[in-house]
């Protein structure tokens, strides 16, 4: 039997969207068996520099710069830069657009705004 996948949900629990995110990856991930989540609190855990540039890559930021405003909350700073985004989440994890979807593995990244884009992650696994 194949090894199932893991995927990362940057989640707050306290937002109605990530909400449902959540609930939808927790029903893909039964009905296809072809994955598991970790969910991270990412005010409580949040993402390193790192991870920020990691996952701007995964967004193709280098050819989609308006991903930058989609990254983060409607009312944070503008960010044009992926060490402007960086230093906007490490100094305050809120200003990150939730919920956020991560295949590490595969290398991709999901934007949850609806809450129904995160399946577009679990599609191919």
């Amino acid at each position: 039997m194949a090894s199932r996948a893991t995927i990362t949900l940057f989640h707050n629990p306290r937002c109605s969207t990530s909400r449902n995110a959540a609930k939808l990856l927790a029903e893909a991930s039964e009905s296809t068996h072809t994955f598991t989540i970790d969910t991270i609190e990412y005010l409580k855990h949040p993402l390193t520099a790192a991870q920020i540039k990691d996952i701007l890559g995964f967004l193709d930021v280098d050819h989609h710069p308006e991903v930058y405003a989609e990254f983060l909350r409607k009312d944070a700073p503008k960010a044009e830069t992926v060490e402007q985004v960086q230093e906007i989440l490490v100094n305050d994890p809120a200003m990150l657009q939730r919920p956020l979807v991560v295949d590490w593995n595969k290398k991709k990244a999901v934007i949850g705004r609806p809450a129904e884009a995160v399946l577009n992650i679990v599609k191919d696994l």
